[in-house]
């Protein structure tokens, strides 16, 4: 087999995921812009902040984004050994994200609260259509 068949192989057995890795995180994206769009709520004036960000508050786009991206590394490592290091790191990373948006001032906590959910939704739905299961897994 050359070279070149294998990497096809290896690409035409995992396009779900690539799929995935490209869908999910677009998809949020264009959610979070749509919400803000709709919702027009101001951010927060707690204190002068160092670079004002000229976009609406809610939902906040750093958790939402954060939250997607580590969705997908979760789905994506699931089945390896590095299912529990991206559970634990991915959670602490997205935490750490969402309170220095609130401890910056640019985001009230239900703006974070509201992106994280949000993305887990998202991403919850966008892998229930790419990657559907074949058959029901026992609870």
């Amino acid at each position: 087999m050359r070279h070149r068949d294998r990497h096809f192989i290896t690409l035409s057995s995992h396009w779900r995921s690539l799929l995935s890795l490209v869908i999910t995180p677009l998809g949020s994206s264009l959610l979070n812009r749509t919400l803000k769009l709709l919702f027009h709520r101001e951010r927060p004036h707690l204190w002068k902040v160092f670079s004002p960000d000229l976009s609406y508050a809610f939902p906040s786009g750093h958790a939402m984004s954060s939250a997607t991206f580590v969705m997908v590394l979760i789905v994506l490592a699931w089945n390896t050994h590095w299912r529990w290091m991206v559970l634990v790191m991915g959670r602490l990373f997205v935490l750490a994200i969402g309170w220095t948006r609130v401890y910056l001032g640019m985001h009230y906590p239900s703006d974070v609260l509201a992106g994280w959910l949000l993305a887990i939704a998202w991403s919850v739905a966008t892998m229930m259509v790419i990657q559907p299961q074949s058959s029901p897994r026992p609870i």
